[in-house]
């Protein structure tokens, strides 16, 4: 690969956890340099605007998965056994979990009390926080532009003191909102996870063309690729597209990662995580 791309990384998330034990750790790949699992999702409290009946961010985040499952400990047992880092992934799928702030300078306050709150105290370890890094992940964004990188990169500034890993995780219908935010904070944001599987993306062609593309704006070092086992995405990018995309951008040192959403719909699937090995797989022997 390129010198100008860091050893691979692979990413999870992890959403619903029903069937899940705790962290899935049988699909880390012992040839992967770097894997990240995301704890989805920190959501926030909302209000319904008497008006409009759209609903209204407060910016209290609490953590929607399970805590006693991911605790603490048990992320202190991945880390010491495979050398993953946790990251926890702030918003929600769909129109449920808008951005869409009531007031925004009382949101950011909010923000970074619930978040610095769920970091430092809920998730301390013996050394500090076990926590390391944050994903901004909003499918759905009902503000400005201007507005969402204000805010958003408010957060960012103060949780960066805390964590080391900041990620964002646009998708085609919000990509404006996300490309206004990394410009305003290009050099606090550590990786970009895009969600194709949010539009319809036809064949290999058309995923290297707009992988290229995308690397224009958020740079070919901090640009994931991702593809979804969830059911409810199916339909927009084939797992053939997405692989041999994949190994051509490859070639090309046009890939510094890939991620995969999510640990139990893969889990469900015909062979269990067949995606995340196969990804790996690809990673590991291009590199």
């Amino acid at each position: 690969m390129s010198s100008k791309i860091q050893k691979p990384l692979f990413r999870e998330y992890i959403i619903a956890s029903d069937l899940l034990k705790g962290f899935p750790v049988e699909i880390i790949s012992p040839r992967i340099p770097h894997f990240h699992f995301l704890l989805a999702f920190a959501s926030e409290d909302y209000v319904e605007d008497p008006n409009t009946k759209k609903k209204l961010g407060k910016g209290n985040f609490r953590a929607t998965w399970d805590v006693k499952k991911f605790s603490p400990e048990s992320i202190r047992n991945l880390k010491s056994e495979y050398g993953a880092k946790v990251v926890i992934s702030l918003g929600g799928r769909g129109t449920d979990f808008p951005f869409n702030p009531q007031d925004k300078e009382i949101w950011i306050d909010n923000a970074k009390k619930s978040l610095e709150h769920i970091i430092t105290e809920q998730y301390k370890g013996p050394f500090g926080t076990v926590i390391d890094g944050i994903d901004i992940n909003y499918e759905y964004i009902e503000s400005s532009e201007e507005d969402f990188a204000h805010c958003i990169g408010k957060v960012i500034d103060y949780l960066k003191t805390l964590i080391s890993v900041v990620s964002i995780a646009p998708s085609n219908p919000v990509l404006s909102h996300y490309q206004k935010l990394f410009k305003a904070k290009p050099d606090r944001v550590d990786w970009v996870n895009y969600q194709y599987y949010k539009q319809k993306v036809s064949n290999t062609s058309e995923f290297v063309n707009l992988h290229k593309t995308l690397i224009d704006t958020f740079s070919v070092e901090k640009l994931l690729a991702g593809f979804s086992t969830d059911p409810n995405d199916k339909g927009n990018i084939s797992l053939e597209v997405f692989i041999e995309g994949a190994l051509q951008l490859i070639s090309s040192a046009s890939l510094s990662g890939i991620f995969v959403s999510d640990a139990q719909s893969s889990l469900d699937s015909e062979p269990s995580h067949y995606v995340e090995g196969k990804a790996q797989k690809l990673l590991t022997e291009s590199d």
